[in-house]
């Protein structure tokens, strides 16, 4: 039977049970994936046929990783011409691998075995779509062989956790493999998911004109023109787009928690399943931390003070640790997905950044889970602009464009954020959301002192209009539509 051929036909089973399609391409199994499919998908697909590489897909635990390599079966099978056969699964968390060592560390010579692959160039591909490989010790060394090796594999593999956590893992795959990082639901996928009974709002959102190029060349005019567009089109969704904001902050953007049936168990699973999970297991694990119980009241310490301005020294204060174990975790902290940090904008891109910082948390709902905010109030303005600057921050950090996202501050003059481009081009953004907006001190000097032709002004309900070179946008408008 060949290398652990021993263990083939206990392959052979668990096997079975993970690739359906082998017995039925359009089976039962078909019922159970989800209908919405999110965009990284279609990135993954075109990845697969246009790259020679690996590919990886990486992101927080409960994302929906398992689901989307799902869904990528269906259309190797139906898009692809993919015979079922050539198309294998299986999850490195599976408990049988770790009953065994022998099996663990020859479970790629036998899914190889098993497929009865050999290496040749003319084999057609075979794909393999390899769940949790984190789990498996030594996964990139297994990756690496049967790459080098040009057995006619195709992997794709997810990986629950960020991809600096795996850095040190993934050198040895520099050059072979690609990834994709999958984050929580954007406000856009929510939307799209909420009204997807609306094949309208979908093609709608899809053809709504790009207001992100006119920003980011820092043409008043054009982007002014893009944003009545854009308006005018919104028009009817606007009652129900607002819905989602809030109900976007208040559930979050893991789909797991939205079936839920009360707060209780949204709020369990998420401390439970996200963050001591990722803290006190998967950072404890790859790092060695062996004081896990310090990042957690770091993160905690961060959770009440998103988006407000820090230093180590006061985090250290305030959150009863010592300075050095701020500084020695704040970087773990940051590998996590749970949070990100923003620094002080400098002109200078060679200047190291010391000092003060801001952290955003990636989802409010883990900060709703565990400050009990569940039930926030739409008439709390200061609350409400709090999760408005965060989904504004997260949102900016996705900008692929985008070379850097700081804050601004000059004595008592400040911006909320800065997007700077390369070249020396700069786009400041204040997030104003309560119910009196409007451009502020800081943005004029900033304007002024870095040459910015244009600012953008975040509001919460005022009509999109134009003021001499600051463009007021609302909250739905900017996250659907840059």
């Amino acid at each position: 039977m060949g290398r652990g051929g021993t263990h083939l036909p206990e392959v052979a089973s668990l096997l079975a049970s993970y690739n359906p399609w082998w017995r039925e391409p359009k089976g039962e199994w078909r019922r159970f994936l989800p209908t919405f499919e999110r965009p990284i998908l279609a990135s993954l697909q075109e990845d697969l046929r246009l790259l020679p590489q690996m590919v990886s897909l990486t992101g927080p635990h409960r994302v929906g990783k398992s689901t989307l390599l799902l869904q990528l079966v269906t259309h190797l099978l139906d898009d692809e011409g993919v015979p079922p056969q050539r198309i294998l699964y299986f999850s490195l968390d599976d408990p049988a691998l770790f009953v065994s060592p022998v099996l663990q560390s020859s479970i790629f010579d036998l899914l190889v075995e098993h497929q009865g692959l050999t290496r040749s160039p003319e084999a057609p591909a075979h794909y393999f779509l390899l769940d949790e490989i984190q789990r498996l010790p030594r996964w990139e060394l297994f990756l690496k062989k049967h790459y080098d090796l040009h057995y006619p594999i195709r992997f794709v593999v997810s990986v629950s956790a960020s991809p600096p956590i795996f850095r040190k893992s993934r050198e040895s795959l520099l050059g072979r493999i690609k990834d994709r990082h999958l984050l929580p639901f954007s406000f856009r996928e929510f939307c799209l998911y909420r009204l997807r009974d609306d094949a309208s709002f979908g093609q709608l959102l899809r053809q709504l004109p790009p207001l992100r190029p006119a920003l980011l060349a820092g043409e008043p005019g054009a982007a002014m023109e893009s944003l009545q567009a854009v308006d005018e089109a919104l028009a009817p969704y606007h009652g129900r787009i607002n819905d989602c904001v809030c109900e976007y902050w208040r559930e979050g953007g893991f789909p797991e928690v939205w079936r839920m049936p009360d707060v209780v168990r949204k709020q369990e699973y998420l401390w439970d399943s996200l963050v001591r999970r990722v803290i006190h297991g998967d950072l404890a694990e790859v790092t060695g931390l062996r004081k896990p119980e310090n990042v957690m009241r770091f993160f905690l310490y961060l959770l009440t003070h998103p988006g407000t301005e820090v230093n180590t020294a006061r985090i250290a204060r305030d959150a009863g640790v010592t300075r050095q174990v701020v500084e020695d975790n704040f970087r773990l902290l940051e590998l996590t997905d749970l949070v990100r940090r923003m620094h002080k904008f400098t002109a200078s891109p060679l200047r190291v950044r010391l000092g003060n910082v801001k952290c955003y948390v990636v989802d409010m709902a883990l900060r709703n889970a565990v400050m009990k905010t569940w039930h926030m109030s739409t008439a709390d303005d200061a609350l409400l602009s709090l999760y408005a600057e965060n989904a504004v921050a997260n949102h900016l950090m996705a900008w692929t464009e985008a070379i850097e996202v700081a804050f601004y501050r000059q004595k008592d003059r400040e911006v909320d954020f800065v997007v700077s481009c390369g070249g020396n081009r700069h786009l400041p953004v204040e997030v104003k959301h309560r119910r009196v907006g409007g451009a502020t001190e800081g943005m004029e000097l900033f304007m002024k002192k870095y040459g910015a032709p244009l600012g953008v002004v975040v509001t919460r309900e005022l009509a999109p209009h134009l003021d001499g070179r600051v463009i007021h946008v609302p909250l739905r408008h900017f996250l659907l539509a840059t």
